[in-house]
Parts: structure tokens; C-alpha cells; sequence
């Protein structure tokens, strides 16, 4: 007698973010008007665009704002399922987000199997002010990928035509929540041709080229600042005569053809939020934020007050309409080869002397489904039902505020939105002066003051008793 076994039901269960319970939420709820208000005062004012950011933060994964509605057709169990925000640079859940989706759609649509090498570089402080200017970045960004196009070009001089494939990414943090404006470059470790059709040609670099494409990149950034009239000739040689530039070039992590896992492991770091919420702790009305590696000092946290918090994160929200990466080579959309390298994505190139690779359909679709991404990070299927196995179908999407509140209200969820903390005037600090108004410290001078009757002021140090002789009377006293 066949017996019907029952699904198997799922190892990981997944469970909705509570973004209100998160000290980063407590933080930016509370601080934000205050903030605000001081930058006005300032005459500095925030940008529409960063406040824009905040106050969508403060929605994201809220239920109060909509939801999608969930239904399992096997245990019939319902679940709900709220919207994010979207934005840039703040929310870590739709940073995270943005991070996987980024590096799956490399990986599954665009990059081939070949060998990948990242360039991380950085700049010296004493231009990392103008950086801040995106005309000037973009320059520098320039200078960088075509110094790294000739050394990869050079390491080739038999391919015909030679072509690079790049991915530039712009990150704009440090480690302490410092502005540290550097770049992170995916660069293919060789070059394309596609004469005859799409070849790959693996080229070999050595530390001495790398430190030869890092003098180039310096140089020429020194002649562009000079060009502009920043630096003069002067400085510009004395900057280049010092041992350390504050240039650094580094290339040593080198990706191999086979190791899909580890170029999208690289694609993430490249891609990462400016900030963890799980480094955030509050303790006595400040911020210590747990470093993500020591700091040259040795320190493992630091502590910050929660309006200099806000000032430092609200400098890594991009501004809108900008991009955060940057494709070059046969991976700019303007390239003739885009592509055939988008076709043989997940193909491995083969070198000149072998067969030409042949190409395959690729999915035209883009955007990744969010279980999809949740269950690359997680390696959990948030549709997959927690009780019986099967899966989860969205059945519908509440807008509308009245069936929010009658739904969230059915199963005792909050039903209100939360709003910025009301700013709150601090409270007014007396100085010691203004005790007495017309003194000097406050207290009213020696000869116009006032004394009780609180007894008999001790002896001044000329009447201190003399030894004691015993044919002398007692010494004299007071009374207490």
C-alpha cells in the first residue's frame, strides 16, 4: 500500500525585518529635526534630496504604508509582506539589496568566465577635498582607466586591436565614517579583440608595472590639477618628490576563470553600503559604532553624539540621477562588443588559438525578484511556507489607508506611521553671572554683604593661642 509522504518542510524559516526595533531607526527618529534645525540655523540647510532619503527611511518596512498579501494554498496561512523604501545610501536593508542585485545581474548577465583582477586606488588628502566637486571626479576616474588600459594593452602587443573590460565602482567612505573618496575597478586580467569574432587574451602583470601605471596615475592627476589652477608648478614638483604621494595602487587580488563564487563575492565588497546598523549600539544618549577592522590607532569602536552621526552618513546619500558604477571597454553600453560579451556570459572565453566561443540567448530581463535576492543572501526562500513547505503566492498588493488599518488592526499590528520625534527646544543654560545681574561672578561684593546669625567668626591666625604653660589660665574658647 503506497503511503503519501507529507512535504518536507523548510530548514530556515524566514522573518520579516523589524526596521522600528533597530537603533539606527531610534537614532535618525530622534535626531533628525534637531539636525535639521541646527543646519538651518547654520545657513546650510539640507538638500531636499537627503531629507527626501530620510523621511523615506523612516517608511521602509513599515506596515502602516502598504503591504503585499501572501497566501500558502497548503495550510491556507496568510502573510504580509511590506514594501521598502528604495533609496540610496541610507536604508542598509535597500543598500544590501542593491549590493546582491548588483553582482547577480553581473554574474548571470553580463561578465564572462574569464580571469578578473580588482585595482583598488586611493588618493592623498590633499585632493580629496576636490573630489567632492563630480566634474573633477569623473576626470580622475578618466585618467585612471585609460593608465590601466595602456599597461594591460602594453602587456599585449600582438593582439590586433586590443580592447579592455572594466567596472569601475566609486565609493566615498572610510572605515571611521570619513569622507575617502577611492575607487574599486573590475578589470579583465587581459585584453579583447573581436576582428574574427569575440577572443580573450590573458595578459600577465607584474608589481613593476603596477608601480609604473601608479606613477603615471599620479602624475598626470598633479598635471590635471595644475592645469586647472589648484596646484602650481612648485608644489606640483614638490608633491612628486616625496617618498610617499599619498598615491596607492593596489591589484593583488586576482580572480581565476573558474571561481564564479569569488568574482561575486568580489562584485559585493566592491558594491558594499557606507555603514553596517549591526555596528550601531546607543548607550547614555551616544553612538559607538564598532569599526569594521582597527583602526591604526588600535581602536575598535568609536563614539560619536548622534547629530555628528547624522552629519557624517548624510554625506555618502548620492545625489539623484547619478550613477555609482561605471562600465568601460567592451562593457560600455556604447561599445560595438557589449553585446556579444552579454551573450557569452557564463561562457568561458577561450584564447586565440582555440575555437571561437559561440553564442547563446540570454534572458533580455534585467531586475531580480526580491525572494529571489533574499534567498541568495540567506539561502532561505521567504515563499516558501514555514509549516507545510509549499510554496507562497502573492495574491494582492493594500494602498489604500482604509483597508491598511482594518487589516493591521485584525491582528493587533500598529496602524500609525512613525514621524520624526517633534523638535524640542533644549533647555536654557544660566551662567553664573546671571545669578546676581550687575556683578562681576555673580555674587555681590564684600562690602554689601549679608551676614546671619549663625554665631561668633573664629579667631583670625594673629589671636591663635600661644603654648600652653601651666601657670597661665586656660586658654580662651567659644561657644559652638
Amino acid at each position: 500500500m503506497a503511503t503519501l509522504s507529507c512535504p518536507k518542510k523548510s530548514q530556515a524559516v524566514y522573518r520579516p525585518r523589524r526596521p522600528e526595533k533597530t537603533p539606527l531607526f531610534q537614532v535618525i527618529k530622534q535626531n533628525f529635526l534637531p539636525w535639521r534645525k541646527i543646519r538651518n540655523d547654520q545657513e546650510n540647510p539640507v538638500p531636499h534630496y537627503i531629507e527626501n532619503v530620510f523621511q523615506k527611511y523612516l517608511g521602509c518596512g513599515i506596515l502602516a504604508k502598504g503591504f503585499a498579501c501572501a497566501h500558502c494554498d497548503g495550510c491556507h496561512k496568510d502573510l504580509i509582506i511590506p514594501f521598502s523604501c528604495k533609496a540610496r545610501g541610507l536604508c542598509p536593508s535597500c543598500n544590501q539589496r542593491s549590493m546582491v542585485e548588483t553582482a547577480a545581474h553581473l554574474i548571470d548577465n553580463v561578465l564572462p568566465r574569464i580571469a578578473f583582477r580588482q585595482f583598488v586606488i586611493s588618493f592623498p588628502m590633499r585632493i580629496r577635498h576636490y573630489l567632492k566637486t563630480h566634474k573633477i571626479l569623473q576626470a580622475v576616474l578618466k585618467i585612471v582607466v585609460d593608465d590601466i588600459r595602456k599597461t594591460l594593452i602594453a602587456c599585449s602587443p600582438t593582439v590586433p586591436n586590443p580592447q579592455i573590460g572594466a567596472i569601475s565602482f566609486i565609493q566615498h567612505f572610510g572605515n571611521t565614517l570619513n569622507y575617502h573618496p577611492h575607487f574599486h575597478l573590475v578589470v579583465a586580467d587581459g585584453t579583447f579583440s573581436g576582428e574574427e569574432g569575440l577572443e580573450f587574451h590573458e595578459a600577465c602583470l607584474t608589481q613593476d608595472d603596477i608601480a609604473d601605471t601608479q606613477e603615471s596615475i599620479q602624475k598626470r592627476v598633479f598635471r590635471y590639477f595644475c592645469k586647472r589652477g589648484f596646484f602650481d608648478k612648485d608644489e606640483m614638483e614638490k608633491m612628486l618628490s616625496y617618498e610617499n604621494t599619498g598615491f596607492s595602487l593596489d591589484a593583488k587580488v586576482r580572480i581565476e576563470s573558474w571561481d564564479k563564487d569569488g568574482l561575486e563575492r568580489l562584485i559585493r565588497y566592491c558594491a558594499r553600503p557606507p555603514f553596517k546598523s549591526e555596528n550601531i549600539r546607543v548607550h547614555n544618549s551616544l553612538i559607538n559604532y564598532r569599526l569594521p577592522k582597527p583602526s591604526h590607532d588600535g581602536r575598535l569602536f568609536m563614539t560619536l553624539d548622534p547629530l555628528d552621526f547624522l552629519e557624517r552618513i548624510s554625506h555618502f546619500i548620492p545625489y539623484p540621477r547619478r550613477h555609482r558604477r561605471h562600465y568601460h571597454g567592451v562593457l560600455a553600453p556604447s561599445s560595438q562588443l557589449r553585446k556579444q560579451i552579454a551573450d557569452n556570459a557564463q561562457k568561458r572565453l577561450e584564447d586565440a588559438s582555440k575555437a571561437k566561443t559561440e553564442v547563446v540567448e540570454k534572458t533580455k530581463k534585467v531586475s531580480k525578484h526580491w525572494a529571489s535576492l533574499i534567498s541568495r543572501i540567506y539561502e532561505v526562500d521567504p515563499l516558501t511556507c514555514s509549516s507545510c513547505g509549499k510554496k507562497i503566492k502573492i495574491i494582492t498588493f493594500v494602498t489604500c489607508a482604509a483597508e491598511i488599518r482594518r487589516i493591521l488592526s485584525g491582528i493587533g499590528w500598529p496602524t500609525v506611521a512613525p514621524e520624526f520625534d517633534p523638535y524640542a527646544e533644549p533647555e536654557p543654560t544660566y551662567d553664573i553671572c546671571d545669578l546676581m545681574p550687575g556683578t562681576k561672578d555673580g555674587f555681590p561684593d564684600i562690602e554689601d554683604q549679608v551676614h546671619y546669625d549663625s554665631g561668633p567668626d573664629p579667631p583670625s591666625p594673629e589671636y591663635i593661642d600661644p603654648p600652653h604653660c601651666e601657670y597661665e589660665r586656660d586658654s580662651p574658647h567659644w561657644e559652638d
